[in-house]
């Protein structure tokens, strides 16, 4: 029997039952510290984006976040008829099952970044690789042959980039969020070791370069090791695109100094003759994956880019001073430089005050659309932006964004770039920010109709609905987002020139002069008419009254 001490014992009245009291309340506050300690060490997954802020490193390499799935107990929940379907037919859920079965469950959103070729980095290694489906095409073994060529045929010294690992293992570590994986000192070395060679595998045979000095072919054509060679490059020869894909998933990547650190070790061996930066040459791997429809040498090495992205502000500055892996690198080639960042300030999502009309009734507001230029003025688009001009009297307006290819994997790109994005606030949502304006300027096939005839979508094999839809499960991957104040004041400015008295007074007249394109046809048909007869009536009473060859007017 358990004795529960009275109110005043419990306060402490009763010296015999002070001590209880006072051993009860001590292991209650002891409990609560602990519990609140744990809370304070341990980070929820959707605030673990601001790790960076503390960091030097700026952790950016992050784990797929999988979405909420069904609740357990309605997967086994016995479906219902529902009055719609006969008395004997089962009603159709999302499996298609009769009464009686189990739902299936959704499909995992990391089904859509299902790795193909090269699986890198600490979340595929070993068991987690395992338990893909279907497995990479190359395999550990096939890693462990890479390092191997490298080691005997160009003298990678093995020993002391391990040795290097492990005097940089907490940086690396720091650059992938907090206990997202369990590996040990040797695990971790080891892996790094065998995935930067890969990536610098698949970098030698992807760059554009490979046209000027032909070292692929010349290594495959060795007498002593070119089987070898050609056996090891096999796959990624042959799935040359995907292989670029692989490269551009958020959590298919290791720190970018592992792999400078590697290229300075293979640089006058595996990489003799190739005068390039690592940046440089990781770059022009993804000319053929950029989805503004770059032309051939526009991401290769010898394009000299001056200013844009994330740390190339200055003309000096050709690459970030600090890139944190290879989808940072294809992030920073995209967005314009010193524009759509997020002030850590404000970290509670903010929603812009006026939302973006839709390409219809900008149309409506007498604006116009048109492809983006660079700094040169040349129609190239190949920066991430979106701007908007009014006239001074706020009657027309111009808004140019870049031309985008949509392909079948553009999705695929999209989706890593804005999941890097939301996970690393210092980039900055370029990314993010047109995506929202592209999902809010097509809101219909109409609009999606309308950039497509204005060369903002062009060579493009989806349907407007597609586009549209394309672009709208975009915008669910960014929701409670920061917002960049570039994108406010962005929808400010269309706002206000949306419904500014100038456009109002302009709309207002042409809807009342020409409801309809069908009444306008014809008052354009008929003033083309009538100013004909009038031409017409002129001429005839001018050679009336001045014939030709001094004849007389007829009835004299």
């Amino acid at each position: 029997m358990v004795m529960k001490p009275n109110s005043a014992q419990a306060r402490g009245g009763n010296g015999g039952m002070s001590s209880y009291s006072t051993s009860w309340t001590d292991v209650v506050i002891d409990r609560i510290h602990g519990e609140a300690k744990s809370a304070y060490e341990s980070i929820p997954p959707y605030f673990r984006r601001f790790d960076a802020f503390g960091n030097d490193e700026h952790p950016s390499i992050f784990k797929p976040r999988l979405k909420p799935q069904v609740n357990q107990l309605e997967l086994f929940a016995i479906t219902t008829t529902s009055p719609a379907h006969g008395p004997g037919q089962p009603p159709l859920d999302s499996a298609g099952g009769e009464r009686g079965q189990l739902r299936r469950p959704p499909t995992p959103e990391t089904d859509k970044d299902h790795i193909v070729v090269a699986a890198v980095g600490p979340y595929h290694h070993r068991t987690a690789s395992a338990q893909q489906q279907p497995p990479p095409l190359i395999t550990c073994a096939k890693k462990c042959g890479i390092v191997k060529y490298l080691t005997g045929s160009f003298n990678l010294d093995v020993v002391g980039f391990l040795q290097w690992v492990q005097r940089n293992e907490e940086r690396a570590r720091r650059c992938y969020e907090r206990e997202s994986f369990q590996m040990n000192s040797q695990e971790f070395a080891e892996m790094l070791l065998l995935d930067g060679c890969v990536l610098l595998f698949a970098i030698f045979l992807l760059r554009p370069s490979i046209r000027e000095d032909k070292l692929p072919a010349e290594l495959a054509a060795d007498a002593d090791h070119g089987r070898e060679f050609r056996n090891l490059s096999a796959h990624i020869s042959f799935h040359m695109k995907q292989t670029t894909l692989d490269l551009l998933v958020l959590h298919n990547q290791i720190p970018f100094f592992v792999l400078t650190e590697l290229h300075s070790r293979l640089k006058n061996t595996f990489f003799a003759g190739v005068n390039y930066s690592l940046e440089e040459l990781a770059l022009s791997c993804f000319q053929d994956v950029h989805p503004f429809g770059l032309k051939e040498g526009d991401l290769s090495p010898t394009t000299q880019r001056d200013g844009g992205g994330n740390g190339g502000g200055s003309g000096t500055e050709r690459f970030p001073q600090r890139v944190h892996h290879l989808l940072h690198l294809f992030h920073w080639s995209l967005v314009p430089g010193q524009k759509y960042g997020v002030d850590i300030n404000s970290i509670p999502p903010r929603e812009p005050e006026s939302h973006l009309p839709s390409a219809t009734e900008l149309e409506e507001s007498l604006t116009i659309f048109t492809k983006q230029k660079d700094a040169k003025g040349s129609r190239s688009s190949c920066c991430l932006d979106i701007t908007f001009e009014s006239s001074r009297m706020a009657t027309r307006g111009v808004m140019r964004l870049p031309a985008l290819h949509i392909h079948g994997y553009s999705e695929a790109v999209f989706r890593n770039l804005i999941a890097f994005e939301q996970n690393h606030l210092r980039c900055g949502h370029g990314v993010t920010t047109y995506a929202i304006c592209m999902a809010r300027l097509l809101q219909s096939d109409a609009d999606a109709r309308l950039l497509r005839n204005s060369g903002i979508l062009p060579y493009t094999q989806r349907t407007d609905k597609e586009i549209v839809d394309f672009f709208r499960q975009l915008v669910d991957e960014c929701r409670n987002t920061c917002m960049p104040d570039d994108l406010i004041a962005l929808c400010k400015d269309v706002a206000a020139h949306h419904q500014s008295r100038g456009v109002r007074v302009m709309k207002g007249f042409v809807l009342q002069c020409f409801p309809k394109q069908t009444i306008t046809f014809f008052v354009i048909f008929g003033a083309i008419i009538s100013i004909a007869t009038l031409i017409n009536t002129v001429h005839s009473m001018y050679r009336y009254y001045h014939p030709r060859g001094n004849l007389p007017p007829m009835g004299r």
